[in-house]
């Protein structure tokens, strides 16, 4: 006589009442993850592997309750559902892939969040030189620091004197500011790229949701799915419009040991000044 298979054993132990329910639905779902060649899972990746048992697994316990022996084992009924299934599986996955990587791209570059930041100008270097010795040093350090992303090296050469700190420690300064903004402008790009997939995803989901009966429990689930997306993309969409790749007012802060209050106030001091020498320029233009 042939031994009967494991998952055979356990159902007949299920049946007999030995063996609780969860127990066994975690023997099949084991068991599936044991053996991916006998159950045409070797096709997947690990990562989409695992998505798919995660997916299978309520349809486990419907298949439990749903089994009858009429002639095939229940071993043999796990196999058939699973082969069936994976063949679903990775029909929606290509769908999906394909209608959100073509909508994405097709928009990708209209879709972008953020504009291109301006490029630093050299020619300005000289006007700006002349402007600066009306600063205080400290103002001016914590000016030349915001802007570090625009500087040059000639023009840092060129300030260093004015500011009382060697070139060397300068040029750390800026390093430093500018591996921040590295780090920034990665995590930009990584939520841009969420909020970019996120609202393609939503407009896909809207799609599917006219495709179904206006009333059937699909179609409600469909709803529920995308408020819970839409949440998500103006949560991350807040997020990205805080986000800059600037140093920040606290970073400079760190850098040279003060407060933030004091950048601040410096910062809000060279503003002010700066918008009274643009209208006594203009003034003067327009009396001339």
């Amino acid at each position: 006589m042939k031994k009967p298979a494991p998952l055979n054993k356990l159902y007949a132990d299920y049946s007999a009442g030995l063996l609780h329910k969860k127990d066994l639905e975690s023997a099949v779902f084991r068991a599936i993850q044991k053996d991916i060649r006998l159950y045409c899972l070797s096709g997947l990746s690990m990562q989409d592997r695992d998505d798919y048992i995660s997916w299978l697994y309520p349809r486990i316990r419907q298949a439990i309750i749903n089994y009858r022996d009429t002639g095939s084992s229940f071993e043999t009924y796990i196999g058939a559902m699973v082969r069936l299934t994976v063949k679903e599986y990775r029909v929606r996955q290509a769908r999906s892939y394909a209608a959100e990587s073509a909508v994405y791209l097709m928009h990708s570059t209209s879709g972008q969040v953020c504009e291109p930041e301006p490029r630093y100008n050299d020619s300005a270097a000289v006007t700006v030189t002349k402007r600066l010795e009306y600063k205080s040093p400290r103002q001016l350090l914590i000016l030349v620091l915001k802007c570090s992303s625009y500087v040059s090296i000639d023009f840092l050469e060129r300030v260093s004197p004015m500011l009382g700190v060697d070139i060397v420690t300068l040029y750390a300064m800026i390093d430093k500011l500018k591996k921040l903004r590295i780090k920034r402008e990665r995590e930009i790009e990584r939520l841009r790229e969420r909020v970019n997939c996120q609202f393609f995803r939503c407009i896909l989901k809207e799609h599917i949701i006219r495709s179904m009966p206006e009333n059937s429990a699909a179609a409600q689930k469909c709803k529920e799915q995308l408020e819970r997306g839409r949440v998500r993309l103006e949560n991350s969409r807040n997020r990205l419009a805080k986000l800059r790749p600037d140093p920040s007012n606290g970073q400079i802060a760190k850098i040279l040991g003060v407060s933030r209050g004091t950048v601040d106030a410096a910062l809000h001091h060279l503003k002010i000044r700066q918008h009274m020498l643009d209208k006594h320029t203009l003034d003067k233009h327009t009396l001339n």
